[in-house]
């Protein structure tokens, strides 16, 4: 009797020990639980155009997936970038209900945009608008009619037709499709292009552009066909493989004042390009970003050995932007862009900084044509009006009421340097140093609409004031 009397205590404590840990178990499990919420339902409002399955493959989570509390806030900021990133909506707003502690839905509301843009086409010739202010000469610009259906059939694909007169006489045909398979992961781009000019760039002489017009002649035609192949696998990296076929035919005074202009005394380039294009984006909004970065590289090679009259050359482009939030307000920037020839192109085909947004600020005025450019931009921003929304009630249209503004003083500082010992007896700029400096004040808004009031001043101790219509960087 003793000993059953000992028995039943030891079995009672350890029963009492392995009820303990047991519960502990089950406590720690439910806590650990506690700690994550699955997503049970993911509810789309507002997509009058869009497809629904186009805006859930933007989204960085799923229904069924479990998510940190920790990561929430940061994972729907990323799904709002990523939804505002395919320019389909003026504004994204993300919501989460609660069912239990750990089950939650996700509310996503779309305001779309205005898809259909038939526009009058009035652009300048230029390789910036500050170039063509100096002369205001409104026969090197463009006019006619731009009509582009956005979001075309609710799939994000884009239609283009374009017809213009003026200084380059030019029509124009692009489709594309981002998401052409079932797992909306490739795509393609097929597009054509002709035009015509009465004049044409032949050379450069210190850094400015050469000019010839004979007459009313069209001295330069172009036809150009192009299709693009694109894969992307997950959210952020895209390839692009294309192919392109080239035409050209020049006046034969164009190769009588610069030899180099084709590489030959026949007036006909007739080639196929290929091109690699890799895109990692990593922003928080592509037309105005803050926050993030973006990598691309590029590999372009013309002359494949298919046609008699072509032209060999190879290029290599590459770029990284990186964009940092320093505190609630303000904002840094850099970037870093190259190109690299492995063959030297024709001056035809020839670029360097001065074009688009490729340019040291502070050199507006100038082109440095070259096989071989870098340059880094920079930019302390700080922002004075952060996403603030007006409401204009005096526009009737729905999807242009609402007008997002965001105002950003700040200070620049850029670098540069073209290398072509062809091009250095005549251009005093290339091979050398280009620095610029200055302060500006950007505005951004709704439909990509950026402007910039810049002042800056260069190495060479010039200054003034430039306008843009694009993000610095």
């Amino acid at each position: 009797m003793h000993y059953f009397h000992l028995f039943s205590i030891k079995s009672y404590y350890f029963f009492l020990l392995v009820f303990f840990m047991f519960t502990k178990n089950i406590s720690v499990a439910q806590d650990s639980l506690s700690s994550f919420h699955i997503i049970s339902e993911i509810k789309i409002i507002g997509n009058k155009t869009t497809k629904a399955h186009i805006i859930s493959r933007e989204l960085p989570f799923a229904i069924q997936d479990t998510i940190s509390i920790n990561e929430l806030n940061k994972t729907l900021e990323r799904a709002q970038s990523n939804l505002m990133n395919t320019l389909l909506f003026n504004f994204v707003n993300l919501e989460v209900v609660y069912f239990t502690d750990t089950y939650i839905s996700v509310y996503i509301t779309v305001e779309e945009r205005w898809y259909w843009w038939p526009i009058p086409i009035f652009e300048v010739e230029e390789t910036n608008f500050n170039t063509w202010w100096k002369t205001k000469d409104f026969d090197r610009a463009n006019y006619g009619m731009f009509l582009a259906k956005e979001n075309f059939r609710g799939r994000k694909e884009r239609l283009v037709f374009k017809l213009q007169g003026g200084y380059t006489e030019k029509a124009e045909f692009r489709y594309h499709v981002p998401f052409a398979n079932k797992n909306q992961t490739q795509g393609f781009m097929i597009g054509f292009s002709y035009s015509r000019n009465h004049e044409v760039v032949y050379n450069t002489t210190d850094n400015k552009r050469d000019f010839l017009k004979i007459n009313e002649q069209f001295i330069k035609k172009e036809f150009i066909s192009k299709f693009n192949y694109e894969y992307r696998p997950k959210l952020y990296n895209t390839h692009l493989l294309g192919i392109q076929h080239h035409y050209l035919e020049v006046n034969d005074t164009i190769l009588i004042l610069n030899k180099d202009y084709l590489f030959t005394q026949d007036n006909e380039l007739n080639y196929f390009s290929l091109l690699y294009n890799f895109k990692r984006d990593k922003r928080n909004f592509k037309s105005y970003p803050t926050k993030g970065y973006f990598i691309e590289f590029s590999a372009v090679k013309n002359g494949l050995g298919i046609t008699k009259k072509e032209n060999s050359s190879m290029f290599l482009l590459g770029s990284y932007r990186k964009y940092w939030e320093l505190s609630n307000r303000f904002y840094f920037a850099t970037s870093l862009k190259g190109k690299y020839s492995i063959e030297r192109p024709p001056f035809a085909l020839l670029s360097g900084l001065g074009y688009n947004n490729n340019f040291v600020r502070g050199y507006e005025f100038y082109v440095i044509n070259g096989e071989n450019y870098a340059f880094f931009k920079s930019q302390l921003r700080y922002a004075l009006v952060k996403d603030k929304v007006y409401h204009a009630k005096i526009l009737s249209a729905e999807k242009f009421r609402k007008i997002p503004i965001a105002v950003y003083p700040g200070v620049f500082f850029d670098a540069g340097y073209v290398d072509d010992k062809k091009l250095k007896n005549t251009n005093i700029l290339n091979n050398e140093m280009l620095f610029g400096a200055g302060a500006s004040l950007d505005l951004s808004t709704y439909y990509d609409i950026v402007f910039r009031v810049e002042y800056s001043i260069n190495r060479m101790q010039e200054h003034g004031l430039f306008l843009h219509f694009i993000a610095p960087l």
